[in-house]
């Protein structure tokens, strides 16, 4: 079993997963978190988990990605470099330099997080089309995405993955776009990712934008889904909804799921959120 579902095996309260970007940008770097500096960045992430003290550190590939294409304009410019809708992903993906930074970021919170589970979160195959094409300003961020289109993405994917393999990681958690549904098939076409997955042993999830049905019993190659509500018979993380953290009023979770997901707002006040964390089952 790994690290992850140890701790939710464990017992005892709820585990709880704390996506504190935002907040913590705000609360502890003045909105600007160093993602450019592994020193700065290790050290600002060292804070924040001592701050809220999720049962999982975590490491978000996509604001790091967008912070690095604003201070290297090269590489941005070469993603726009043809017109074809795979191509700023594979540009990108491909960058030597942002594997060598990304590789030197997990390696610090491996270091720095010793005793707690370690994920790369990133967005899914399908999404991070759409982020590459938009980012490249060569395709509309809307279009549709097609499960071929999907299956070469996670080959990409899969490669720059291969860069961290001696990394610490313990899991990855892809993210589909907001509002985006979820299928067997489309999730089949990520396959070049889950098998890297399991080729080093990581535990992978997938956090869900749209509905989730159809997808009871859970789907193969996936290890967990969070959602704002369980899907019978997977291992479930049940978001938290936003207002949960900016409503003092906000009803508490619901029972079931295997553990908590929170993403917490920027905007969210500090006494409000220690209160919210005290009172989780």
């Amino acid at each position: 079993m790994g690290a992850f579902r140890d701790r939710l095996a464990a017992g005892g309260r709820q585990p709880r997963w704390l996506d504190y970007t935002d907040y913590c940008g705000r609360l502890l770097a003045g909105g600007a978190i160093p993602w450019g500096d592994v020193t700065r960045l290790v050290d600002w992430h060292r804070k924040a988990q001592g701050l809220l003290k999720s049962d999982v550190a975590a490491l978000p590939l996509r604001p790091l990605v967008e912070a690095w294409l604003v201070s290297h304009g090269d590489l941005r410019e070469a993603l726009a470099g043809r017109r074809r809708l795979l191509y700023p992903l594979k540009t990108l993906l491909a960058d030597e330099a942002m594997r060598g930074h990304v590789a030197s970021a997990l390696d610090g919170l491996r270091r720095t997080h010793a005793g707690l589970p370690l994920a790369l979160v990133l967005p899914s195959p399908r999404h991070f089309i759409q982020l590459a094409a938009a980012w490249a300003g060569t395709a509309d961020a809307d279009e549709a995405i097609e499960n071929d289109d999907a299956d070469s993405a996670s080959m990409y994917l899969a490669d720059f993955l291969r860069a961290f393999g001696d990394a610490g990681i313990d899991l990855l958690l892809l993210e589909e776009r907001p509002g985006e549904p979820v299928s067997r098939e489309g999730i089949a076409a990520y396959q070049a990712v889950l098998n890297i997955a399991g080729h080093y042993r990581w535990e992978i999830g997938l956090r869900l934008g749209g509905a989730a049905d159809d997808l009871a019993g859970g789907l193969a190659g996936i290890d967990f889904l969070i959602a704002p509500l369980p899907v019978p018979g997977a291992a479930t993380g049940l978001q938290l909804p936003g207002g949960f953290w900016t409503e003092a009023d906000a009803p508490m979770p619901g029972g079931g799921g295997d553990f908590l997901f929170g993403a917490i707002p920027a905007d969210a006040r500090p006494e409000l959120v220690l209160e919210r964390l005290a009172a989780l089952p």
